[in-house]
């Protein structure tokens, strides 16, 4: 074995790699960025989370108690005088508890038990109260949730997110593979030099490749419901149409990437910057309400991140079309969908000319 010629390959393949900035971007940049983000993503403490407060306690614990709660960044305090009141802002999805203070100074906490994150954030927030209030003594009774089990396994609330993550990446890397892999053997200079137009060819690939989305979430959801045993509580069928829209909008972010990317390994690059934070902010992993509040903003732009909180409740609070999240979820979807599909026919034109 000759050394210097491994040394020389060595050295003109270093070479070319620093004058590659998109690569250099992507083996220096991408690693630090992805440590960043998991940092900021993962273990945080959920923050501003609402609940109501029922105030029938005497009167000195009572003051001491809520000013606990108002006192710290964890719970924002909304006073009722009204149990049903307090009640129907759990099953709108206005707030995550009701506590309601009993003039014998016991505590009873009503949860919406959808997200483990938040109500185990939440029980730690009354208990730390009532510690302060009542002098050690920690007379709470924990009521049947307005929603979700008991207790909740975190399958429970992970499973939601890991349907959303399997839908979108899957259905990104799949269409992103295939677009690239026909420009590069020269199949799509063949389709538009027979006169297609770009558009045409977009929406063929959306239609072969819909066909596979929706067997793909078959799966997914069936593996979920008989798998793992996870329940189910609202439509089957809204839960299927919501994951085939977020699979839909994948395939046409997909597209637009594959529009841009002359290889399969230049797609890749491209994919990443996207698959990575829609895995860690987009609330599949940890809550939201745990992300800083810098970042929070970033995650609601990230269309998974509707979609797993609009499948939760689906599958947890059995929720319908009329809700406005589940709405939201589809309009995001929808949006997003169509504006990348016209990203992806502008580039083609481009690349054509």
């Amino acid at each position: 074995m000759n050394f210097q010629r491994v040394y020389a390959i060595a050295a003109r393949k270093f070479a070319s790699l620093r004058r590659d900035k998109r690569m250099f971007g992507f083996i220096v940049l991408m690693p630090a960025l992805q440590i960043l983000l998991f940092g900021w993503a993962i273990g945080g403490t959920p923050t501003d989370l609402s609940v109501v407060v029922v105030d029938d306690g005497p009167a000195e614990q009572s003051a001491i108690f809520i000013g606990h709660l108002e006192g710290g960044e964890t719970v924002l305090v909304t006073i009722e005088d009204s149990m049903d009141v307090a009640n129907a802002s759990v099953e709108s999805g206005d707030s995550w508890a009701v506590i309601h203070l009993l003039s014998d100074g016991t505590i009873s906490l009503v949860l919406d038990n959808s997200n483990q994150q938040v109500t185990n954030t939440i029980l730690l927030e009354v208990r730390d109260a009532m510690q302060e209030a009542t002098g050690g003594q920690l007379p709470l009774d924990i009521a049947d949730p307005i929603y979700g089990e008991r207790d909740p396994s975190f399958i429970d609330f992970l499973a939601p997110g890991i349907m959303t993550l399997v839908c979108f990446m899957f259905s990104i890397i799949l269409t992103t593979m295939a677009f690239v892999g026909e420009r590069h053997d020269g199949t799509l200079d063949r389709i538009f030099a027979a006169g297609t137009q770009p558009s045409e060819v977009l929406l063929g690939h959306l239609g072969a490749f819909s066909v596979i989305l929706i067997g793909q979430v078959a799966v997914v959801i069936g593996i979920a419901a008989f798998g793992f045993d996870i329940p189910i509580n609202g439509s089957v069928a809204l839960l299927f149409a919501l994951c085939l829209l977020l699979g839909w909008a994948s395939m046409c972010l997909g597209l637009a990437v594959s529009s841009k990317a002359k290889s399969e390994f230049q797609a890749m690059q491209l994919n990443m910057p996207m698959l990575f934070p829609a895995m860690l902010l987009s609330g599949i992993l940890w809550p939201v309400e745990a992300l800083p509040g810098w970042l929070q903003p970033v995650s609601w732009v990230l269309p998974p991140t509707w979609t797993a909180e609009a499948c939760r409740s689906i599958m947890v609070r059995g929720w319908g079309l009329e809700s406005s999240s589940v709405q939201m979820a589809f309009l995001v979807n929808a949006v997003f969908g169509i504006l990348m599909l016209v990203i992806a026919s502008r580039t083609i034109r481009v690349c054509q000319k």
